[in-house]
């Protein structure tokens, strides 16, 4: 990882927060009304930082049945960066229906897109519309040019079977970590994981943390930051059982028990 994440460094940082947090309690409602003047959603963008730096290609490879969080959340980061430009790509292209019935698009065919600096491939339960050979082909195709090779939750294990993640190591939901051994990746339980050129978050909620990681990566911890607060993330769950190594044991068995497999990382996608 680079130096943005040594530490030190992120220990200053947080104290620092909380002191800047400390200042905000103290005048926070006359702060939010000034910026309620300023900031538009979905439009505001990051400031100075980063803006010497060539324009990004970045593109999110998404599916039908694939979950809207794995894409959203990086998108939320990586849209308000100076000079980048995120683009959606599917195998079909147009109108795409994710889980739960969202319909997304229109999106580009993937097998139009010629090239990109980033490529990001989100996860799902069900992979099948992208494990096909010739969409794999693309993925492939895409990745051996782009700049850094990425993805969100079992979207490693889409990028693993394409086969550009032998011997890399990679991030994956917790519950299908060890399934990306089966395609010659090495898995690793971080949250968020870079092995050279690639980078990967683990399950859903990681996408975010993998968008702040990457906008780092890309124009630099000032940047990610500007956006980190333009989007007011500053996460505080009410529950600490996100990963099975926190969560109680009552909880965790009961999701075992919905999840088959996942106890050992090798609960089975659909393929």
């Amino acid at each position: 990882m680079s130096e943005i994440f040594d530490r030190t460094i992120m220990a200053e940082l947080s104290e620092d927060g909380r002191s800047r947090r400390q200042a905000m309690l103290i005048g926070g409602a006359a702060l939010a009304a000034a910026a309620a003047g300023s900031l538009l959603p979905g439009g505001a963008r990051a400031g100075a930082a980063g803006k010497t730096g060539k324009p990004i290609d970045f593109l999110f490879a998404i599916y039908p049945n694939g979950t809207l969080l794995d894409f959203a959340g990086p998108n939320e980061i990586l849209s308000r960066l100076p000079d980048t430009k995120v683009r959606f790509a599917s195998p079909a292209g147009g109108l795409v229906t994710l889980e739960k019935g969202v319909i997304f698009g229109p999106t580009e065919k993937l097998s139009d897109v010629q090239k990109v600096d980033v490529i990001c491939v989100p996860g799902a339960l069900d992979l099948s519309a992208m494990m096909k050979p010739e969409i794999l082909r693309h993925v492939r195709r895409l990745s051996e040019t782009a700049r850094y090779v990425t993805s969100v939750c079992t979207g490693s294990i889409i990028l693993a079977a394409s086969g550009v993640l032998k011997g890399k190591r990679s991030a994956c939901h917790w519950a299908f970590l060890n399934v990306l051994k089966e395609y010659g990746a090495i898995p690793d339980p971080a949250r968020i994981v870079k092995d050279g050129r690639f980078m990967s978050g683990g399950g859903v909620t990681a996408g975010i943390d993998f968008g702040m990681a990457i906008a780092a990566e890309l124009r630099g911890a000032q940047a990610a930051q500007e956006v980190q607060l333009l989007v007011q993330y500053d996460p505080q769950p009410p529950f600490h059982a996100g990963n099975p190594l926190d969560a109680p044991p009552k909880i965790r068995d009961a999701v075992f028990k919905i999840l088959p497999g996942s106890e050992n990382g090798l609960m089975r996608p659909i393929l």
